[in-house]
């Protein structure tokens, strides 16, 4: 095994705690994390397919979810462009293998070789890059900025991402993580520790409160005599929808709060 140490480093707010001051720890991103401003990186990943990106306009910050196809992915304006300026100088990983008019360091992710080492279940950017760092024979994976805990999407590909991270440890590497990452953590011993008291949680039970509230008004709607002016009920499903949305958005905050240190987990 090398000496070599790498960084995965994510848009939750950890990121901003990489190492990027330590020039013997790679960093390695994804995606469109380069709109955070990160002060340097080493490798990038965008595995996912070109061809299927919708982008936001210029100066535009908000794009409603129905604004995009299904299947595509949101990436900023100038997205490509930026990656085929950065493989002038660092590796960039993409699905498919680049065509001539991409800078001689974009290549084509091993995804076979990744499969044939470790399966076939993968449900997030993230585990590639574990899986790739492990078949190069790396001593350290940290982890910033990679917390899988707002959305469903996110929330779905955690497990995976944990899996991936539980084979380094157990081939001996070691695996740093931010104090407030959720992953690799749990608030008690199974069986072992008394379990926690629940702790009250007002946004929860706000949430659940309109979850119940839209229910009963789908079945009313559905069930809406004919004729019978239903203005007010609609009104009332559009607020509820702004309410959902809200308490999303206050559920993504307070995921990211807290203060952060390193978390060293021992291989």
């Amino acid at each position: 095994m090398t000496e070599r140490r790498i960084a995965i480093v994510g848009t939750a707010e950890s990121w901003s705690k990489a190492p990027f001051a330590d020039p013997s720890v790679e960093i390695w991103s994804l995606n469109d994390a380069y709109c955070l401003g990160l002060p340097r990186v080493d490798r990038w990943f965008e595995l996912h397919p070109l061809d299927r990106m919708v982008f936001r306009a210029p100066g535009q910050k908000v794009v409603k979810a129905s604004a995009i196809p299904p299947g595509s992915f949101l990436r900023p304006h100038g997205h490509v462009e930026w990656l085929k300026q950065m493989a002038t100088t660092i590796p960039v990983y993409l699905q498919a293998a680049p065509d001539d008019t991409w800078p001689v360091n974009a290549r084509r992710f091993p995804i076979e070789t990744v499969e044939q080492t470790f399966g076939t279940y993968w449900a997030s950017g993230p585990s590639y890059m574990v899986a790739l760092a492990m078949l190069e024979g790396v001593r350290e994976i940290q982890v910033w900025g990679i917390h899988l805990a707002t959305e469903a999407e996110y929330r779905e590909q955690r497990s995976n991402f944990e899996h991936l991270l539980g084979i380094a440890r157990g081939r001996g590497i070691r695996v740093v993580m931010a104090e407030t990452s959720p992953v690799l953590t749990h608030p008690w011993r199974y069986a072992y520790d008394p379990k926690p008291e629940p702790t009250p949680n007002p946004l929860a039970d706000e949430w659940k409160a309109v979850q119940k509230e839209k229910a009963a008004l789908m079945e009313a709607l559905i069930a809406w005599p004919k004729g019978k002016d239903k203005s007010r009920a609609l009104a009332r499903w559009q607020r509820l929808r702004v309410i959902e949305l809200d308490m999303q958005q206050q559920a993504a905050k307070r995921s990211m709060g807290g203060t952060l240190a390193i978390k060293p987990i021992a291989a």
